[in-house]
């Protein structure tokens, strides 16, 4: 079986969307390290799709990951990685290990950019991270929202879920925060728009099943769904 690769994948999506005369509806949601993310995608495509009789409503979270991964012959944890990087440093360390053509972090962020807005086209989909709102920042049909919490509050959460001490906790939170700024930095620079968000929620105040009624509703007021029959 011929292995699947980033063209074929959006050759594949784009026979989609060819038919289709505008794009969406989607919803990208981006968050703070240590705040609801995949938990509250997998409880908003569950509601979602108890209002649409197709079960259209996907989830896309680590998936583009795993298909540049697929795609270059690295490892997941290599492509991002070298997503982050600076220049190509990485890219270089990898070609002297005799490795075939290494994407730098620019082109595996172009390529996720690329995946993400096909995929926001296609419609029906809740896009978790990957620069999704500055990807998708000119398509209509859309809803952009931003999860955040007061470092404290993060700093207890991702203690208890990892299993670390408060010290060890701040430290990964920091680290993460500092990857994310820097990447964010790149993709604000294709999104003029301000705010950059629709809507930003605090985690610390609001539970995943609220979060998903707050949005949901937005997307109501929108136009991307219809309301919940009664």
């Amino acid at each position: 079986m011929a292995k699947p690769t980033i063209s074929a994948y959006l050759r594949e999506h784009l026979e989609h969307v060819k038919g289709k005369k505008e794009p969406g509806p989607f919803l990208t949601i981006s968050r703070q390290y240590g705040c609801d993310g995949f938990e509250l995608g997998q409880y908003l495509i569950e509601k979602l799709n108890e209002r649409d009789e197709l079960g259209r409503w996907k989830l896309y979270y680590k998936e583009l990951l795993k298909q540049l991964a697929e795609d270059t012959g690295l490892t997941e944890e290599m492509i991002e990685q070298a997503r982050y990087s600076k220049h190509s440093l990485f890219r270089d360390f990898l070609r002297g290990l005799q490795k075939d053509h290494i994407p730098d972090g620019f082109e595996i962020r172009h390529k996720i950019t690329l995946m993400v807005r096909t995929i926001a086209y296609e419609g029906y989909a809740v896009i978790i991270g990957q620069g999704g709102t500055a990807a998708t920042y000119d398509i209509p049909n859309g809803l952009s929202v931003r999860i955040e919490a007061p470092k404290d509050w993060r700093i207890a959460r991702v203690s208890i879920r990892g299993k670390l001490d408060k010290a060890a906790a701040a430290e990964k939170i920091e680290e993460i925060d500092r990857m994310r700024e820097y990447l964010r930095s790149f993709y604000e620079e294709k999104n003029p728009r301000q705010p950059a968000f629709a809507m930003t929620f605090d985690n610390s105040i609001f539970k995943k099943e609220y979060l998903a009624e707050l949005i949901l509703l937005a997307m109501e007021q929108k136009e991307l769904i219809a309301p919940a029959k009664k």
